[in-house]
């Protein structure tokens, strides 16, 4: 009799079980063909919460003027309108129309809430409904930029093949600040995982670069009469040679904080081609003997110059431009030296580096200018497309990632993306968005994992969303900086100008993972590769590992 009970007691609780299952599953399936985006279900929770009830009650006028800016989602209810066909489609069809009315009403809701925070501070709400549904409309042409995304790729074009297992010129093989290594050593100080140090000779910026077992930098004399470029054995620190390139006419004026060798070499893992100023355009080979040099004038713009050379096909080519001279756009060929084409640009500030890349079915030089973005093609020099809202003293070098192109400029000046693709003037059609405000003077920005990350030079680190524009987290760091940052796997790495590295965690959070003191000035950017960070101070050249 007990067992015939416990059966009758384990089929009626199977069958409620069951039935549970049942209807949770078809809940499930109703909900799944139109699940709320990431954006929108946070703002959908957050007015759930008692902790986000709690911090909007901290929150100042200031803080409210933004904080109501939430409700414009990827994913609103004019979005979705405008996604599945319009509203006639929508009422037509009860899934449709159920998924848009719980998109609206959270929309609805948070406005609501954010107009009675605001009378609670006895002010009225920094917004009017028209200027809410214009926000809201914002979305709708960004949601249909983000579809164009998808159909148009971005692709480093490298040095030669084989440079992505090298770090042949600044920023790496892809110019970009990603090393192909993805552990390194968290914890290093002046004696600790220090695998070699050397000492160096005269002063120079430029940044080491690697080709298999040797690291190349430059360095000057102080007086600028003597540029020389040095080769290390990269298992060791030992100097394998050095050469000097011909003795400059006459020697540039420069800002305390450049060099006569503040430009960054490249290889292809035959020749090393570096710019020194006045002292041209100089090619080695692995050996160390001089193969041509190439004047290209004196160089009289302010600060005084501090690009980089990159490699295309046959091609050396080099941008500096110059506000009290003719900016220089010229092409070499890499093994004679001799000039392949040269090309205008305008007369203004810039200490940017090109880079090359695959858009689609073609290559295209792109370079972060003052005042404007240009895209050219790196056969011939002939510009493609222009893009006008950077601002003057353009440093950092140009960045790209989930289709978009990242530019920027100034001090605390614009931050842009840029959608590729265009033809001529694209100010009015590929801008994807622009923070006025923000931008580095002269580290570059690494992008990862739709995200931006970006360190100015007064020591504010940010973490933007590359797709909005919109800051994930901003945080200040101790010190100045120079140096770009560098990406190895999720981490990033910064040097401020005293020589100490933080090491922070990729992700939506601030995250400090470790500090590192080396206690020297350090202005260049470090190479990384096979588990190991090379860091140029003003006084060594350092090799980090295990």
């Amino acid at each position: 009799m007990r067992t015939m009970a416990t059966q009758k007691i384990y089929k009626y609780f199977s069958l409620i079980i069951l039935s549970i299952l049942v209807v949770f599953c078809t809940s499930r399936e109703e909900k799944a063909p139109y699940p709320l985006g990431f954006e929108i279900q946070t703002l959908s929770d957050d007015l759930e919460s008692i902790e986000y009830k709690d911090v909007v009650k901290t929150m100042i006028y200031q803080d409210l003027k933004e904080e109501w800016k939430r409700v414009a989602t990827p994913d609103n209810y004019l979005v979705f309108k405008e996604k599945h066909g319009g509203i006639e489609k929508i009422l037509a069809d009860s899934t449709l129309n159920v998924a848009y009315k719980e998109r609206e009403q959270i929309a609805n809701n948070f406005i609501a809430f954010m107009e009675e925070a605001f009378r609670k501070l006895n002010k009225e709400p920094s917004f009017t409904t028209t200027e809410v549904e214009q926000l809201l409309l914002a979305e709708v042409d960004r949601a249909e930029a983000m579809e164009l995304l998808e159909d148009i790729s971005i692709e480093p074009v490298m040095p030669i093949s084989g440079a992505e297992k090298q770090w042949p010129n600044f920023r790496g093989p892809s110019g970009q600040g990603i090393a192909n290594t993805k552990k390194i050593p968290l914890n290093w100080s002046p004696t600790e995982n220090i695998v070699w140090k050397v000492k160096l000779s005269g002063k120079g910026n430029s940044s080491p670069i690697i080709w298999d077992n040797r690291i190349f930098i430059t360095s000057a004399a102080e007086d600028g009469k003597t540029r020389e470029l040095f080769c290390y054995d990269r298992s060791n620190g030992k100097l394998l040679w050095r050469n000097k390139a011909p003795v400059p006419e006459k020697i540039e004026k420069l800002y305390w904080k450049n060099s006569y060798a503040s430009s960054t070499p490249v290889t292809d893992g035959e020749l090393i081609i570096t710019f020194l100023g006045n002292s041209g355009i100089v090619c080695f080979n692995m050996d160390g003997e001089l193969q041509w040099s190439q004047n290209l004038g004196n160089f009289t713009t302010m600060h005084g110059p501090g690009t980089n050379p990159i490699l295309y096909k046959d091609k050396v080519i080099l941008i500096q431009d110059q506000n009290n001279a003719e900016s220089v756009f010229i092409a070499l060929n890499k093994h004679t030296g001799e000039i392949i084409w040269t090309q205008k640009r305008e007369s203004v500030m810039g200490w940017s580096s090109p880079i090359i890349v695959r858009v689609e079915d073609h290559d295209e030089l792109v370079y972060n200018g003052s005042y404007n973005v240009k895209g050219y093609n790196p056969d011939t020099g002939s510009e493609i497309w222009t893009l006008n809202g950077s601002t003057k003293e353009a440093v950092p070098i140009i960045v790209y990632g989930g289709g978009l192109f990242y530019s920027a400029s100034g001090r605390n000046g614009a931050i842009m993306a840029i959608r590729p693709g265009g033809k001529g003037d694209i100010t009015d059609t590929h801008l994807f968005w622009k923070n006025e405000r923000g931008g580095p003077h002269v580290p570059s920005p690494a992008y990862y994992k739709e995200r931006l990350y970006i360190v100015n030079d007064t020591g504010i680190a940010t973490c933007i969303n590359a797709f909005t524009g919109k800051t994930v987290w901003r945080e200040r760091l101790k010190g100045r900086f120079s140096m770009s940052p560098v990406i190895v796997g999720d981490k990033i790495i910064v040097i401020n100008e005293k020589g100490l590295t933080t090491i922070l965690k990729a992700g939506d959070t601030f995250n400090i993972v470790a500090q590192n003191e080396l206690q020297e000035e350090t202005l260049s950017s470090p190479a990384v590769i096979d588990g190991n960070i090379y860091i140029r101070t003003a006084m060594h050249l350092y090799c980090i590992g295990k």
